[in-house]
């Protein structure tokens, strides 16, 4: 199980992709929780805290990274697929503003953020959603 969140290789079909999603929104809070006492009883509780936020994140990126690589290959696409998908709109998300004005006194706003936030979740209902390829394709044969 633990290679499915640590492994760029290979290919995850979609019901264990979604299940292996869910546990890992189930252990982010878990290392959380096991992490408290740490960081309370430790000499420098900000420094604990910071170096257990950076280690938290840092696996809880990686391992929605190697769930999402090896759900596209098993849909036989590059796990460069990525980016477009997910880190782009991510990044995007703290864009700049667009105002416009319908009238004198209504003002509209819409950002990046409303713009670009609907891509990951079109492209994980596509994820969760589509079906893999049926026998070996360029990156091995079916788990």
């Amino acid at each position: 199980m633990l290679e499915a969140y640590i492994a760029l290789s290979g290919r995850l079909r979609r019901w264990r992709f979604f299940l292996y999603s869910v546990v890992l929104w189930i252990i982010i809070p878990v290392l959380v929780l096991l992490a408290i006492p740490l960081v309370d009883n430790a000499r420098y509780p900000f420094a604990a805290a910071l170096i257990v936020i950076i280690a938290i994140g840092v696996f809880w990126t990686w391992a929605g990274l190697a769930l999402v690589v090896k759900r596209l290959h098993d849909l036989n696409k590059s796990g460069w697929h990525y980016l477009w998908m997910f880190l782009v709109p991510g990044l995007l998300t703290g864009g700049v503003s667009f105002h416009w004005t319908r009238s004198a006194d209504a003002h509209w706003s819409i950002g990046y953020g409303q713009v670009t936030g609907i891509i990951p979740l079109i492209a994980t209902l596509y994820l969760i959603c589509a079906r893999g390829s049926d026998g070996r394709n360029d990156y091995g044969y079916p788990p």
